[in-house]
């Protein structure tokens, strides 16, 4: 059973749940108009929420291999509701999987393994072409199939990740070590907006938290 199924499942039973609720509580001597909009706003929020978290942007598989980071690339597949355990090229591989089962589509519905019974659309089809096959993109080149901009970057004043101030002659954030112009245009788009969110909180984290090394100064 795919996601799209599994939520359409899930939905029907909570506006079975709802509608029940619903008719109880009237029947029970509430006023039916609070009762009556308690469930429409109940309804409202779970689409809402849905529709946010669960809809989500196809990165495709040239996209996905220009992430050397292993952060992003466990950072994309939990949202993308895959598995985020394993090495760099494990993650990549199942990313690119999950890209190719849905290279038709812009958009594609996901969701956590508790909502899906059984059965993944995210599974390495037999004899899919391995990730080692594809080509790495030039380093020039950013998501989407842009090329890097002198224009661009220079009006970049604060690192997309870290929120650091930066310089516009650099190009990596002197303060998390972020691709500045990489990760600008990446929070570009909807996926890459939550992403660089989470991997946020990663760093600032970090940064917060990092440990000089002996004999340095604090």
């Amino acid at each position: 059973m795919g996601p799209k199924q599994a939520w359409r499942v899930l939905t029907l039973v909570i506006m079975l749940l709802t509608a029940v609720s619903t008719v109880v509580l009237i029947s029970l001597g509430y006023d039916a108009y609070p009762v009556l909009f308690l469930a429409l706003v109940t309804v409202l929020v779970y689409f809402y929420v849905l529709y946010k978290r669960y809809h989500v942007e196809v990165v495709p598989g040239s996209d996905i291999m220009l992430f050397d980071d292993p952060d992003d690339l466990r950072i994309l597949a939990g949202i993308y509701g895959l598995d985020g355990k394993g090495d760099t090229e494990e993650l990549r591989a199942r990313l690119i999987a999950f890209a190719r089962s849905n290279k038709e589509k812009a958009f594609t519905w996901v969701a956590p393994r508790a909502v899906v019974a059984f059965g993944s659309v995210f599974e390495l089809a037999d004899g899919a072409t391995p990730c080692t096959e594809l080509q790495r993109p030039s380093a020039k080149n950013l998501v989407g199939g842009r090329t890097r901009s002198p224009s661009r970057r220079a009006n970049i004043r604060a690192c997309p990740v870290c929120d650091a101030a930066v310089e516009s002659s650099g190009s990596i954030c002197a303060e998390c070590g972020a691709d500045i112009e990489f990760y600008t245009v990446l929070s570009e788009s909807k996926v890459g907006k939550r992403l660089i969110s989470r991997k946020n909180v990663a760093v600032r984290r970090k940064l917060r938290y990092d440990v000089p090394t002996l004999g340095e100064d604090r």
